[in-house]
């Protein structure tokens, strides 16, 4: 993706949707933690609890693992072929082994360590109602934020230290599976395209690239055998309703099927 383009994602199975969203949330994580301000501090601790909450769902560890360990099967299959960098292909092979290394060093389950924690308990039980953060609601919680930034970082990175290392991990797993998708240009007719999958390809993410300042924007919506992209607009500005473009688009469509 280049400075005057955009891409919008639209994962093929949950375990690819679960990592976008794992992904997505450590990069707001981030953004929060990088601004020296209380406020800041207060989204970074709610992003922390948001992760916390998706991991709780299911045992994210085991699927990162079967994903990688999948990723080694196929991509150790193509060492044979002719016309393949093999030095390449080795490095990433490389690179997916000690990330399972890593991740098979992980101890117990995903975030069971803040569960022990009381301070974050009672921010994550206000979370839930509107404005229930306020000060005289949690006068611990402004305790902590009124402490210095480093003493907030400090306790940032320790509360988020297991998901940062499955941030490592699973940002190559996406990366192989993004690398895996090669541009091509198609045109959606009158803003629309449609295309069936093939139920014999290992189908996880589709990627659609548009001049960043374009007028639309792409409605991805992808079943077990076939998905459809609609392209919207606002007629007039954000607060009505989109409608689908008429115009013809043509855009890049990129098919990751590692």
């Amino acid at each position: 993706m280049s400075a005057q383009s955009f891409i919008f994602e639209q994962p093929l199975n949950e375990r690819i949707r679960t990592l976008l969203r794992i992904e997505a949330m450590i990069e707001r994580l981030d953004y929060f933690k990088s601004l020296d301000h209380d406020t800041a501090s207060h989204h970074a601790i709610l992003a922390i609890l948001e992760i916390t909450s998706l991991v709780e769902r299911g045992d994210i560890k085991q699927e990162i693992i079967k994903e990688l360990e999948r990723q080694h099967k196929v991509l150790t299959a193509l060492v044979s072929h002719e016309g393949i960098d093999r030095s390449r292909l080795e490095l990433t092979l490389s690179k997916i082994r000690n990330a399972l290394n890593s991740i098979h060093g992980l101890d117990g389950k995903l975030g069971a360590h803040l569960k022990r924690i009381d301070f974050l308990l009672t921010i994550k039980q206000r979370a839930s109602i509107p404005g229930g953060s306020c000060d005289f609601d949690l006068p611990q919680l402004r305790y902590w934020l009124n402490l210095s930034q480093q003493s907030r970082l400090r306790d940032l990175n320790n509360w988020a230290q297991q998901y940062y290392q499955i941030h490592e991990v699973l940002v190559l797993a996406l990366k192989i599976i993004r690398d895996s998708g090669h541009p091509e240009t198609v045109v959606a007719r009158q803003g629309f395209f449609q295309e069936n999958l093939d139920p014999s390809h290992p189908n996880q993410l589709l990627r659609i690239e548009i001049p960043r300042h374009s007028a639309f924007f792409p409605e991805i919506s992808a079943g077990k055998h076939r998905y459809s992209v609609r392209f919207l607009h606002f007629t007039q500005n954000v607060d009505q309703i989109p409608v689908q473009y008429k115009e013809d688009v043509e855009f890049k469509l990129y098919r990751c099927s590692l």
